[in-house]
Formats: structure tokens, sequence, C-alpha cells
């Protein structure tokens, strides 16, 4: 696996391609945030609780805002099917998706290691590069398993747990699987988890990118988990980061097992004593307003806001006499439930964002057929995973670097996201992730240039 940040590049490089190409603005096609304007109702929000004492008088504590807690357990609980209660004793809000990474592979290793003197991870690729760098740094030993099924790159929960031995203690699954933007079936899921249940395996399970799904709703795997009764080995991650469009106000969060978010919270003390307070409003609102959108939309029961600020206010019952402002901020909560210009202004951004990444598919796919190929079927992540026949044959890494430092285009190579170079050669063509989350002109200019360098490259 090549080093992402072999293949990202610093604000002194940046500045460097500026100087000596006057007038040719960076295209980035690589990073797999969305860059397109954020809502405005959740920027709004966040600035006007940076002046509510409730969000900056006191630290947090290693597990994270209580607020914010209390609305992650309160959409989760609603939005599963099947009964599962999620409470915020279960729930660490965290600088980011990769911070909540970090913490769960830590966490689980040091579980792992009750078991094994070798605690393995297994990782289906290509997939997510950061997952596999954090869990190999906690001390896993990293195995990966890739497909040999074809028309697909994600492998079968078949080949997923052939691929695994006796030291196996932790699978990743990522919904959707970035680059690719596949995902498994209700059915592939419940058979994952019947066997990490059998062989008392976690499942870390990473949906940053599921929020915008754009085929209708998405295996819940909490809800399977349970009916299989292994809810307490499922850990997930997730955050608002890419799904909003704000990447720089560092919301993730990690749900577990209580006692696992317990050991948790003692190691994230080190490193996070506290979570990023203003992450807390963002996710308040976030949380809330997306019950009442998503019930809208008829994903979920039209009841699913009150019940949700129901869950909210009962977790919060017992402090406000030692929380100044508490009752003012579920208050201000429980009116954006009712105001309908609130929520209508987020379900029209996410309509809108859909769109526009629709949009970005289908020029991909339609005016760019001379240059990419082998583009998946986009079921709502930002991501793709094509073949650039052309540059068939050449170096992953040199291309990578040379598209950069002469034609002012950042993209991410497939080595990035799992096995080597000679592996992913021996495949033919040329594989790269571009990212789409783009406004369409933007995106349209990307490929124009991309073609243009890929014709000078393949020269």
């Amino acid at each position: 696996m090549l080093d992402v940040d072999g293949v990202n590049y610093s604000l002194s490089e940046q500045a460097a391609f500026a100087r000596n190409h006057t007038g040719t603005e960076i295209v980035n096609l690589s990073s797999g945030i969305n860059a397109l304007r954020p809502p405005p109702v959740l920027v709004d929000t966040v600035a006007d609780c940076a002046r509510d004492p409730l969000f900056w008088h006191d630290y947090d504590g290693p597990e994270g805002h209580m607020v914010a807690r209390a609305a992650i357990a309160a959409y989760e609980t609603v939005r599963a099917p099947g009964g599962v209660l999620v409470d915020p004793t279960q729930v660490i809000v965290t600088g980011g998706a990769s911070a909540a990474l970090v913490l769960a592979a830590r966490g689980l290793h040091q579980l792992g290691l009750r078991r094994s003197d070798r605690p393995t991870a297994l990782l289906p690729v290509p997939t997510f590069p950061l997952a596999g760098a954090a869990l190999a740094d906690a001390g896993f030993a990293v195995e990966e398993a890739a497909s040999g099924t074809p028309g697909r790159w994600l492998p079968t929960v078949t080949e997923l747990t052939g691929a695994a031995t006796a030291e196996t203690t932790v699978v990743y699954v990522n919904t959707f699987n970035n680059p690719t933007g596949e995902c498994y079936t209700e059915s592939e899921l419940r058979s994952l988890v019947r066997w990490a249940r059998d062989r008392g395996a976690y499942l870390l399970h990473d949906t940053v990118s599921s929020d915008v799904s754009a085929t209708g709703d998405l295996p819940c795997l909490p809800a399977i988990a349970a009916q299989e009764d292994h809810l307490a080995g499922l850990v997930t991650v997730s955050s608002l980061s890419k799904a909003r469009a704000v990447p720089g106000f560092r919301i993730g969060w990690l749900i577990a097992d209580a006692t696992l978010v317990e050991e948790l919270a003692r190691l994230n003390e080190l490193a996070a004593p506290s979570s990023p307070g203003i992450a807390a409003p963002a996710l308040l609102l976030d949380r809330m307003i997306m019950l009442a959108v998503e019930a809208a939309e008829g994903r979920c029961p039209a009841d699913a806001a009150q019940r949700g600020n129901d869950l909210l206010v009962a977790a919060l019952a017992g402090y406000p006499q030692v929380t100044p402002g508490l009752d003012e901020v579920t208050a201000a909560v429980s009116t954006a439930l009712t105001d309908e210009g609130t929520v209508e202004q987020l379900r029209t951004w996410r309509t809108e964002l859909r769109g526009t990444l629709a949009r970005n598919i289908g020029l991909l796919c339609t005016e760019a057929g001379d240059l990419v190929v082998d583009v998946p079927a986009w079921r709502g992540d930002f991501n793709t995973f094509v073949s650039i026949p052309a540059l068939a044959g050449q170096g992953y890494l040199d291309i990578c670097h040379r598209l950069f430092r002469e034609y002012g285009l950042q993209t991410l190579p497939a080595p990035v996201f799992g096995k080597d170079e000679r592996w992913w050669t021996r495949r033919g063509s040329y594989w790269t992730r571009l990212s789409f989350a783009v406004p369409t002109s933007r995106w349209a200019a990307g490929l124009e240039r991309l073609r243009y360098a890929v014709k000078e490259l393949s020269r």
C-alpha cells in the first residue's frame, strides 16, 4: 500500500505549483471531502452557539459533549429498526472520523491481545487507506482480502472470511466502500455478523460516506447485529465532515458497547481529554433535524422527530441544575423541529447535493468515455474508482506526481487503497479514484484537464 501522504501535497508544494504555473488553478480530484457549500442553517447554528457558555465554559471530558452524545444516541435509536436502543454511554464524540478510527483500533487491539499474541485485522481491498494505517499503528497485523469475483471489487463475504486466520479479531467494513462505492447487502451483512459472532470477532463499521445514499435505505448493521445477538461486537465510526461539507469543524463519533466505550474513554483521555465543544451544537441540530427530514422523505416513521426529541430530553434530564443553559438549548432544538423552514432548508440542501452528485457522475459516464472506463454504478457515495486505459503500464506514483506537478491535478492512485503497485500493474490499465462532490462546472473543468494531461503523458 502506498503511503497516502506520499500522494497528498503540502501547502508549500501547492504554492510552488502556483508560482511555476501562473494562472493555472489547482484542481483537486482526489479529496474525499464534500467541496460543495455546507448547509447555511448548520453553519449559522454553530456560529450562534459559539457565544453560548454551554459549549465553551468547560471541558467536555474524553467522551465528548453530553448534548452531542445524547443527540447521536437518540438519532440511532429512532433510525434503527427492530428495537435497537443506543444510550449516550455508548457514544464518544471525536475530532473527526479518523480520530474515532484510531481510538477504536487501539482499544480493539488491547482486547485482541487477550486472545492472541498477534491480533490480526482483516480488510477488504481496495478500501479507505487510513483504516489500515490506524489498525497497523495500534499494533494489529493487517491482512487484505481482494475479490476474485468478476464484476465487483468488494470481496464477497465468503471471500472475506475465507482470508481470516485464527488470529483475526477485527474485520473492517466501509459503507459505502471507499473508493469503489460498493456495499454489502443485508443478507451478506447477516452472514458476516454470524461469522463474527461465532468467532468472537469485532466488526469495525465505517459509515462516513453513507448519509447521502441515493438508492434508498441502506441495510442497518446495528439492527442485524442485535437480531443475531452480536451487537456488543459492533463498533461504528462516523462523521459529519464529508456528508455536510464541514471538515473544518472536525465532527466525528464512535458507537460501541458501553463497557468498551468506558475503556476507550480512558485511552482517549491521554491524547484528547476533551472533544471539540463547538462540534456539539452542529451534531445536536443535524441529528435531530435529519429525523424530521428523513420522516418527510418517507425513510423513517412520521413521528421520528418527536420520538428523537423525547429521547434527547430524557437523556439530558438530570443535568440542567449543573449545566447552565442546557434547558434553553434543548428548548431551541424542540422549536427547530417544528419549524418547517428549518427542516425544509436542510432537506432542500441534501436534495441539491444528491442532484449535483448525480449530474457529475452522469457527466463522467456520458462525456468522458474516451478517457475513463469501468465506472461502477453510483449508489450515493462521493467517490468513484475508474480505469484510464491510456496510462496502462505507467508507474502509479510517478504518474500521480506528474499529474500534480505538471498539470495541477490532485488524484489518488489505486495502490493507496491496498496491495502494492506490482499487484495493481498485473491487473492492467491504470486505476485511480476520482472524487466528484464539487460544483459541476469545476468537475467538468477537471475532467477536461485530466483528458489533456493523459494525452500528453501517454505520448
